[in-house]
């Protein structure tokens, strides 16, 4: 469903043809591989002990072995590749979620170095850094006899690493790109189709997908790599209406500044961005980074994006959709509901919160947390509500009823207790807790997000909620999330039941109807008329008292994961090029108009 006006129609018809024996190499993909259906290369255990590299239809790419004294750009010693049986890349279907990840017929290889297994505080393998008093404009590096992103060659520790970096940071420019700091780049970069974007001249189109390398790495499969980051990058390099390059970098956890290489690195990255790419795809989940490590990546994006990239999703779109007061933001469209409060200190917490019980059912949430943590149903124990909104005030003796989205767990409470809770925590004036949070929902005050929304319960959350799946204004996907018999939550965790829908299916048509009016209105409505829509987010509704009448009760647009959804990985890569490059043309110069 294109609530933009284009169709996809000869877009998905070419991409279903296409062949996708353009294997992917990555610096990380070096451990043993075992067979896995949820893998998107499905690579076959490798047990010697030689290195191999990734070939583009049975060919080989350079991977030279080193040694520590070897110089790296003289190294012409030979390398071995294996040719691993049955492997192909995955090939994507517009209609299904299943890809081709063993064609009998293909006859590519599998490429990593054995011996590679380098962890964040432990980069082994690292070719020492050459002409180190140099400083090398990335216009004019000649990287013709480098090897490709695998290096090999005796470890190197940190310490040493660390004493030759030093040597580089005095006095660069930003506008330089360092021997060193390829060296560096070369261990979190992804090569995707036949691009390697180290070897090459600046591109004139060259989308790369960010990712992060951090202290939670639970996203990440065997290769070092969410799931969905290596399909999106190959839609994009296998777009046909526009050639476009693409490449997976990562971002590195720094503790504190105290990973020198890791921020040299980070820099590096900064700097190799900001001259070569005009666009990039974050894929980043929340968690993976430190809270200082995520600043520097947020900040990090801000600094690109000012220079000019088209930053997909840009952070400070992410935290004003993410957060809970985007209910309050949007509370005039269609989507919205009227009577939404947002709380931002605990003093209007108090006030607004015991006028709003009074009169109606409430949910209650926090601005952190996930899965239901810290959202709250909450209602009067007696039921004696008044007729009209802040014409009276519970008191805070005042009995309730309250139950967590999280586990849907009942627990009962005064006023003064859940209070006391929200704020302090558990406390001697809050009463005994049987939730897994702590409370404590305004700590750090606005600076750290902090903050309470105040929306009317819906009734009819126990039929669950609608989730919308968007590309952009492209709606993609709608989900029905049906709590369990006697629920409220619609979590996974919770026991809740998913039913996928078409977007055209008869049944959410009103829905679809309200989203061509509000969609179009939403960046406008949070005071980012200027900034295109995220690449990839969610809508979460709830039915109101109608089946024509669904409100949102949250938008997610952090890093909303599609491992059950790569067949829309085609829909991304269209989004984001017409997103970066809006003046489509053919390659005989001629306008373009539809897909």
């Amino acid at each position: 469903m294109l609530l933009g006006g284009t169709s996809l129609a000869a877009f998905l018809a070419v991409f279903s043809t296409i062949s996708h024996n353009d294997i992917i190499c990555s610096s990380e993909a070096h451990q043993h591989r075992q067979t896995d259906s949820n893998n998107p290369l499905n690579i076959s255990p490798l047990t010697s002990r030689e290195e191999h590299c990734l070939g583009h239809n049975g060919s080989s790419t350079r991977n030279q072995k080193m040694t520590n004294n070897q110089n790296l750009k003289d190294s012409t010693a030979p390398f071995s590749c294996k040719n691993d049986t049955n492997i192909s890349a995955p090939s994507a279907s517009p209609t299904s979620n299943n890809y081709d990840i063993h064609n009998q017929n293909d006859d590519n290889y599998v490429c990593y170095n054995d011996d590679d297994k380098s962890l964040l505080l432990d980069l082994p393998n690292l070719a020492p850094l050459t002409d180190t008093s140099i400083p090398i404009p990335i216009e004019h590096k000649d990287m013709s006899e480098s090897t490709s992103v695998l290096l090999s060659g005796e470890p190197m520790g940190n310490e040493t690493l660390e004493h030759q970096i030093e040597q580089f940071d005095e006095g660069i420019p930003e506008d330089i790109v360092t021997e060193s700091d390829y060296e560096l780049l070369q261990r979190i970069t992804t090569i995707v189709g036949d691009y390697h974007p180290l070897e090459h001249e600046k591109p004139e189109k060259f989308i790369p997908v960010l990712e992060a390398r951090g202290l939670h790495d639970n996203d990440k499969d065997e290769f070092g790599h969410r799931r969905d980051t290596l399909p999106i990058a190959n839609a994009l390099d296998q777009y046909s209406e526009i050639k476009t390059h693409s490449a997976v970098f990562q971002f590195l956890e720094e503790n504190d500044g105290e990973n020198k290489v890791a921020v040299r690195s980070n820099l590096a990255l900064k700097r190799f961005l900001a001259m070569n790419a005009q666009g990039v795809i974050v894929r980043n989940n929340p968690g993976t980074l430190s809270a200082l490590s995520q600043k520097n990546f947020d900040d990090m994006l801000r600094e690109l994006s000012d220079t000019g990239l088209m930053i997909m999703t840009h952070p400070d779109v992410m935290s004003t959709l993410g957060a809970k007061d985007s209910l309050v933001k949007i509370k005039h469209l269609k989507c919205g509901l009227e009577d939404t409060y947002v709380y931002y200190d605990p003093e209007e917490f108090k006030e607004g919160f015991r006028k709003s019980i009074a009169f109606q059912p409430r949910v209650i949430k926090q601005n952190r947390g996930s899965q239901g943590e810290g959202i709250w149903i909450v209602k009067l124990k007696d039921g004696n509500y008044s007729d009209k909104y802040g014409e009276t005030m519970v008191s805070l003796d005042t009995e309730i009823v309250l139950m967590e989205a999280w586990d849907n767990h009942v627990e009962y409470h005064t006023v003064g207790e859940f209070i006391e809770f929200c704020i302090h925590g558990r406390t001697q004036h809050s009463g005994e807790w049987a939730s897994t949070g702590v409370g404590r929902y305004f700590e750090g005050g606005i600076a750290a997000g902090s903050m309470m929304v105040d929306q009317r319960f819906l009734p009819r959350i126990t039929e669950g909620e609608v989730r919308c799946l968007f590309v952009g204004s492209e709606l993609v996907e709608i989900v029905h999330k049906k709590p369990r018999e006697g629920g409220l939550s619609a979590t996974l965790a919770s026991g809740a039941i998913y039913t996928k829908y078409s977007p055209d299916d008869e049944k959410f048509s009103k829905l679809v109807e309200h989203l061509k009016d509000d969609v179009p209105r939403i960046m406008d409505a949070f005071g980012m008329a200027d900034r295109p829509l995220p690449l990839l987010w969610t809508a979460d509704y709830i039915y109101g008292d109608t089946d024509d009448e669904l409100h949102v009760g949250e938008i997610n647009c952090s890093c909303p994961g599609i491992t059950q959804q790569l067949d829309i990985v085609p829909i991304i890569a269209k989004v984001a090029i017409e997103t970066v490059f809006p003046e489509r043309t053919t390659s005989e110069g001629e306008s373009n108009d539809e897909l």
